[in-house]
Order: C-alpha cells, then structure tokens, then sequence
C-alpha cells in the first residue's frame, strides 16, 4: 500500500486522484484550505483517507506531514485570481515550500507536480493575425523552448523553475497536461451551454487545441510517479511528460462533436449549431467584464485577461510521444467518447 500526499484535493482534477488512489486501497493524506462541499464524495473509500486543512504555502505544516508519506500529487494551484501577487504566492510560493519540506524528510517522497501546457506558451507565431489561416502548427516538445503569454503560464513556470533547484535532492517529475475535461469540470459545461443554444462564439476557427480527460490523465499522473524519469541537471528537460489525447482539434471541430454527443444521448439542442469568429477587440471587453467580476464581486468566471491572451497567441498543441514511450501511457478511449461520458455526466448532475 502506497502513501500519498495530494495538494489541492478539492479541485476538479484533486478529487478524481483521491478516488482513483482510494479505489487502489492506497493511504490518502487529502490536503486543502478547506473541507470539501457536502456534495463532494470520493467514488470509492477502498484505501484509507485522511482530510487535511492547510495552507501549501506553510512550510511548518508540511514539514511535519512530508514524512508520513512516500509520494506527493502537488495540484494546488491559483488557476484565475484577483491578484497577480497572489497568484504567485500560491503557485510559486506553494511549490518551493513543499519542495523545500521534501528535502528537509528523512526519506524524501517523490513529487509529481501537475504543470499546465500553459507554462509552455502556444506553439504557433503569437503575432499572427487570427483573422489569416494559420500553418499546420508542430506540436510542443518537452525540449522545446517555453513562452508563456499568461499570468498563470507564467507562476506555472516558475514553479517548474523552482524545483529544478532540487533535483538531485528530491526526486521530481512534471506533467503538463493541456486543457483538461471531463465529469464534474464547469469549464468546458460553458461550452455545452454554447453548443446547446446553438451559438458557438470563439476568438479563432482555425487555431488548434489539445485536450485530455481527467478519466485518462489521472492514470498518466500516477504512472509518473510510479515509473517516470526524475528531474536532472542536464538535460534539463528530462523528467517532464505531456500528457494529452493525440488529436488536436479546433474549437469548431471540438464544438461538432459536443454537438454529436448531446444528440448521441437525448440532449435537445435548441437549434443548428452556428460557428461565429468574434473579433478580438469583444474578446478583450468580455475578459474586461470577467475581470470585473473576478476582482470586483470575488466571482469565478470562465473568460478573464489572462484567457484572451491564450485564445489570441496560436495553437496549443503537444506532443505525448515521451510519455507513451518512458510511461506506456495512451489515453483508453478516444475525444469523442470522452465527450460523451462528459455529456452524461452534465445530465446526471443536471447541468443540462
């Protein structure tokens, strides 16, 4: 029975590691802020689950947690906040002291740290007009020098940066998963709604996109810790694997086939699916508004700044050759299926 420590053990992508690890009759420290939602249950309760409230930015706490156990899923992350400043406390901050506690462990346990493609930046010239067809883009490599053009590219490589400074002390891995989907995510819900009113609003027609499923990623995440190289020196890039599905899609392919899957399972959409390319200029007064919201009223939102930087550099597309060559990982089902599970997850939940 492994013994593992996950940060960030109530977002999305937290919970599904918790009752993946539960489910393998694995020791679970669950690590938050705050409880989770009472609507918030683990799938199975197999292993042996303990809850932990704390800050991932205090080094006391973690210090006297770090030995309990012998490897850590670090997802505690500021994915939109109302402060730059914040953010990197939280994403950076975070990060070092939690490595810095492994390093201080008798026994220090492996860290998988859950980056983002964001910390990579598109793959495409950012100064390319979106109104023009772009070039087939080459997919990001972990060689690959990183241009983030986000605030949250930008903490989540730094981060990244961070722990490098350990490697050798601490045995690391990094995952960066690209734009992460599947039952109980709002994110892409935005979309569906889209989908279903029969309006498909986006910034681009022709960038591409990668996508994984949490059902598939939450397997590549522990195979990394299970079987992935450790961070080194030299090469720098050794011990860092994208994990993602290996069809890249644009946002009209990716909307036609939510479409197809909500009429797969019986979802009424109120009419043909139109797909309308916005200028950019409303791009920016949208994530002005979600701006507002964010910083004003405390909201979450789906569209802010940092978002229409992203939307308006490229493609984002990586590769996941690396991965399914050191960790044998391939997701188990195609992006269409997993859009469907999606979907009837949405209509379970009474999303849809």
């Amino acid at each position: 029975m492994s013994r593992w420590l996950i940060t960030g053990a109530n977002g999305f992508i937290g919970r599904h590691v918790v009752s993946t690890l539960l489910a393998a009759g694995d020791q679970v420290l669950s690590l938050s802020r705050t409880l989770p939602p009472d609507d918030v249950t683990e799938k199975s309760h197999g292993g042996d689950l303990q809850r932990i409230v704390a800050d991932v930015r205090d080094i006391d706490k973690l210090t006297g947690i770090i030995n309990q156990v012998d490897r850590v899923i670090h997802l505690a992350a500021s994915v939109s906040t109302r402060s730059a400043s914040l953010s990197t406390s939280i994403n950076v901050g975070g990060t070092s002291a939690l490595a810095a506690a492994a390093a201080q462990a008798n026994r220090p346990p492996t860290i998988i740290y859950v980056s983002s493609l964001a910390a990579a930046g598109p793959v495409t010239d950012a100064q390319q007009s979106i109104n023009q067809q772009p070039p087939s883009p080459e997919a990001a490599r972990e060689s690959d020098p990183c241009h983030p053009v986000s605030l949250y590219g930008r903490t989540k490589l730094e981060a990244e940066s961070v722990l490098h400074e350990f490697a050798g002390r601490v045995p690391i891995t990094i995952v960066r998963p690209p734009c992460v989907f599947g039952p109980g995510d709002r994110n892409l819900l935005t979309l569906y709604y889209a989908v279903r009113s029969g309006v498909n609003a986006m910034l681009s027609k022709t960038f591409r996109y990668s996508y994984i499923s949490v059902t598939d990623l939450v397997p590549g995440i522990i195979a990394a810790a299970e079987s992935g190289k450790r961070l080194t020196e030299h090469p720098a890039d050794q011990g860092i694997y994208y994990l993602t599905d290996p069809h890249a899609v644009t946002f009209v392919e990716l909307a036609d086939m939510i479409a197809a899957s909500m009429d797969e399972i019986g979802i009424a959409r109120r009419r043909p699916l139109r797909h309308i390319r916005i200028p950019s200029t409303i791009g920016w007064l949208a994530g002005g508004c979600g701006e507002v919201m964010m910083r004003g009223f405390g909201k979450r939102v789906f569209l802010n700044f940092d978002k229409v930087r992203e939307g308006v550099s490229g493609s984002w597309v990586c590769d996941g050759s690396r991965a399914a060559q050191e960790l044998s990982f391939a997701p188990s089902a195609d992006l269409a299926t997993r859009l469907v599970e999606t979907a009837i997850d949405y209509q379970q939940s009474a999303w849809l």
